[in-house]
């Protein structure tokens, strides 16, 4: 299949991960193969799905934080 362009990246790996849970179902000699390559689509699209949600309410990582000699303590 041919990546499209007006479908999102989450959305597009969450169909591959769809196609490779279906072809497994089908007594394929790849069923293990398949369906873990199909979990492995679904992790990455997950993943990119919360990062880009998160993007857009503005939400970040916290930084780490910097300052050697702090100790772990909290700075106030």
């Amino acid at each position: 299949m041919v990546f499209m362009p007006n479908k999102s990246t989450p959305d597009y790996l969450f169909e591959k991960a769809n196609q490779c849970f279906r072809r497994a179902r089908t007594g394929s000699n790849a069923r293990v193969e398949l369906e873990a390559l199909g979990n492995e689509f679904m992790v990455e699209a997950i993943d990119l799905d919360i990062k880009l949600q998160n993007l857009a309410k503005g939400i970040t990582p916290p930084l780490p934080p910097h300052g050697g000699n702090d100790y772990g303590q909290a700075a106030f």
